[in-house]
């Protein structure tokens, strides 16, 4: 197939892909989601001149958008042309304009996830293979459910920034790679948890430019971006950013719920992010300590990527389906990045990490509904006891030196 021919193709297949999106936003006009409750009051109150106050919206008075503000960006022209088109009081009108424009960094994310794939296998995917591989991202059931059903259309975005970053640290860009995390942090707070194994990485090769670069420019990037919001409303923004998760009770899905009715339930009501980023680092240094050949560039970067963001639905006080997203992306390109036709125990255990977080997906998803505290507490039980199995087993093979053919 020629160039001309296959850009085509390419373009052809984007459109499509985005038409999709866009049906089934209009299709799926219910229940109200993120997007409603959250981002799309935020983006009326910036339409509405007071661009800086957006962290007043709040969903029960007391949930907050715990995310930066770079999201809504590229949304709020979205919605002024819906609004001029007369579609926002129509819920499947709007979703159908939203969901079609946002496909776009669900493509660049998985465009992201296959050129990193590429690189780790030294070799381009080619023909069906190439085709498959951008099909595990794109159609995802982890994807569809966190955008189509959660309304978090800034997540696609914000793993494509870290995707980004990576890249560039491999390409000793420190500058620059920090500004795509930063970027990420500013989409979606939690991409912050991507960082850890990166910057304790380049500690431990005692990079310290690289260091100081990547978290320099990083910091400078969420910096600029939040300093605004913090001068205009310091008490919103504050509160929306840092301390409203402490006011929410611990939640379904989550192993907290042992402590239910035991005067510890504060500890993870209060403190349950620092038990995620304590576990990532403690996982990353087990990892990166005995693995003297790891880089920014080797295939494991990928995951171990994944192994921190595992520590997110195992450790939160409330697990959400979207939680599996990151573990599922990087997860994927750790597996899919694998040349050797006989690793089989290896591709299995990448395998076990994509199909593991829609597994989870699902069973959160399907759960959520459920009224009865029993069924909520067996689940998040059952789904600790396994991520605890998956991320055991991916410590064992991460410190374990593959030859480089694989």
């Amino acid at each position: 197939m020629n160039r001309a021919v296959q850009r085509t193709v390419t373009w052809a297949l984007g459109f499509a892909y985005g038409v999709v999106w866009a049906i089934a936003g209009w299709l799926w006009t219910v229940p109200p989601n993120d997007l409603d409750n959250f981002f799309l009051p935020a983006v009326r109150i910036a339409l509405g001149g007071h661009p800086l106050l957006i962290y007043t919206v709040r969903y029960w008075a007391v949930i907050a958008n715990d995310n930066g503000p770079l999201g809504l960006v590229p949304l709020t022209p979205v919605v002024a042309v819906a609004s001029r088109l007369g579609w926002m009081d129509d819920v499947g009108l709007r979703r159908l304009l939203i969901l079609g424009v946002f496909s776009i960094f669900s493509l660049l994310m998985a465009r992201e996830a296959v050129a990193a794939i590429d690189r780790v296998r030294g070799a381009s995917l080619e023909g069906l293979s190439r085709v498959l591989a951008y099909g595990v991202f794109t159609a995802s059931p982890t994807l569809w459910m966190s955008v189509l059903g959660y309304g978090h259309i800034e997540q696609p975005m914000a793993l494509w920034l870290v995707l980004r970053g990576v890249r560039s640290l491999a390409s000793e860009r420190s500058a620059v790679a920090g500004i795509s995390f930063g970027l990420a942090i500013l989409t979606r707070s939690l991409a912050a948890l991507s960082l850890i194994p990166l910057g304790l990485l380049l500690l431990a090769r005692r990079r310290w430019r690289a260091v100081a670069w990547l978290a320099g420019s990083a910091a400078l990037t969420v910096a600029l971006g939040v300093v605004p919001f913090l001068l205009a409303d310091p008490t919103d923004t504050i509160f929306s950013l840092v301390t409203h998760r402490g006011s929410l009770p611990v939640g379904g899905g989550s192993p907290w719920q042992l402590l239910v009715g035991t005067p510890y339930l504060w500890v993870p009501q209060h403190w349950d992010v620092l038990f995620v980023l304590g576990l990532a680092i403690l996982l990353s240094l087990i990892v990166i300590i005995t693995r003297k050949d790891l880089e920014p560039s080797s295939r494991d970067i990928y995951g171990l990527l994944a192994l921190t963001a595992l520590t997110l639905p195992l450790l939160a006080k409330s697990v959400w389906p979207y939680y599996f997203l990151d573990a599922y992306v990087f997860g994927a390109v750790w597996w899919l990045g694998q040349t050797s036709a006989l690793a089989w125990g290896r591709r299995l255990i990448g395998a076990a990490i994509p199909l593991i977080a829609i597994i989870g997906t699902l069973l959160t998803e399907y759960e959520m509904e459920a009224t009865t505290f029993r069924i909520r507490l067996d689940e998040g039980v059952a789904m600790g006891v396994v991520l605890s199995v998956v991320a055991v087993a991916l410590v064992i093979r991460l410190r374990r030196r593959v030859p480089a053919e694989t």
